[in-house]
């Protein structure tokens, strides 16, 4: 196991004869031992390669490979001969995705690197079909993520090489990367090199060339306790899954027509329209459950109403329908980043201009009216709920 494997200098070699030494049982699976290091076992957080393995006249699969001290594991569904010979071939599907999503990976942390020094590779997992990889020091924003995406397209676009070789393990500096906590392993460590971007001491398969990778894309990002947690795809699938989604906008266009550059607003809007959903349902069955909020002050009911989802018109029909013949003061709030306001009276000593044309002031507010009605409204509302909190207790106030 001390030969550099072949992986390591021409990723294409796929067929080999191979020495079968020995064969274990392992619950539902089977451990075939072999002496050649000729595939790449899972490890530092990559997966193993998979092929096929062909003895005499009978061909079984590979679904993993794991390393040991004497070879390496084949795992299969089935048996084979003990002390025989055989045929390898690798899954260069499978290689291909591994490497493309391994040299990403490298590259992506590297751009990262280079704004956030004090970062770290946390959990990282890389196979087939995807990569993983935490960012641990740092709450990256999804706008920072974005841009280490693009810096990686672009480093995709260069088709740099990417070259290996071996430095010995107290001769790595700080312009190396340590990976895998190889240097407390070896005395000597393989360096894998793209162009001048990036180096780093590290086991895995990787791309010839950066150009090879073909497409990335980072398609999920979940930041917790100073980490963040980030899944890419590459090659085919990172183009089908861009494609796909801008085809589901594109489609969504003829539905609800919209320009595809306005497509952050238009979700943001619809996000929106949800929050007010769920806050007016919250709302109506506070009001189902135990009452509108009406305060009994002296001689005046106060009466006043949080109403997400609702606008300037709708809040005038509502204070028509809701006023009743007793001396009542109404305060109905539409919060949003334009938040909404209106106040109606009945049948008290002041109009309404006088209940609230001062704390809306002094909330930075603006509004207007004359008689028993009184219209106005805030704007880039940060906290709508407590500012809504503040405006009926200004109004409280000047009732009594």
């Amino acid at each position: 196991m001390n030969e550099i494997p072949p992986y390591w200098n021409n990723q294409q070699l796929n067929k080999f004869e191979v020495s079968i030494t020995s064969v274990k049982r392992v619950d539902d699976l089977f451990h075939i031992l072999i002496k050649e290091n000729v595939i790449r076992p899972a490890g530092g957080g990559q997966a193993g390669e998979k092929g096929k393995l062909t003895i005499g006249n009978r061909t079984i699969d590979i679904i993993d490979t794991i390393g040991d001290s004497d070879g390496v594991i084949l795992v299969s569904n089935e048996s084979s001969k003990r002390e025989s010979k055989g045929f390898l071939e690798i899954d260069m599907k499978w290689r291909s995705s591994l490497m493309r999503n391994h040299t990403a990976e490298h590259l992506f942390v590297s751009s990262i690197k280079k704004k956030f020094e004090e970062i770290t590779v946390g959990t990282l997992w890389i196979d087939g079909k995807h990569g993983s990889v935490e960012i641990v020091g740092v709450e990256l924003d999804i706008e920072k993520v974005f841009e280490a995406e693009l810096e990686l397209m672009r480093i995709i676009e260069e088709d740099l090489p990417v070259r290996s070789h071996f430095v010995d393990a107290d001769q790595i500096d700080s312009s190396i990367r340590k990976r895998e906590g190889l240097e407390d392993k070896y005395d000597q460590l393989r360096v894998v090199s793209v162009g001048e971007v990036d180096s780093s001491a590290c086991s895995g398969i990787h791309v010839p060339k950066t150009g090879d990778i073909g497409f990335f894309k980072v398609i999920d990002v979940k930041t917790n306790d100073n980490a963040t947690q980030i899944e890419f795809i590459t090659g085919l699938a990172a183009q089908v899954h861009v494609i796909n989604s801008y085809n589901m906008a594109f489609q969504r266009k003829n539905s609800y027509p919209f320009e595809m550059e306005q497509l952050g607003t238009v979700l943001d809007k619809a996000k929106l329209a949800i929050d007010e959903k769920h806050m007016l349902i919250e709302k109506v069955t506070q009001m189902l459950t135990s009452g509108s909020t009406i305060e009994h002050i002296g001689t005046i009911d106060y009466q006043h109403e949080y109403l997400p989802g609702y606008d300037p018109s709708s809040l005038k029909i509502l204070a028509n329908r809701m006023l009743p013949k007793e001396p009542t003061i109404i305060l109905l709030f539409s919060p949003g980043r334009k938040s909404q306001v209106l106040l109606k009276v009945n049948k008290v000593p002041l109009e309404a201009s006088e209940y609230i044309q001062k704390p809306m002031l002094q909330l930075r507010g603006k509004g207007g009216g004359k008689g028993e009605i009184f219209t106005g409204g805030f704007v880039d509302v940060e906290n709508p709920v407590e500012l809504y909190k503040k405006l009926v207790n200004e109004v409280r106030l000047i009732i009594q």
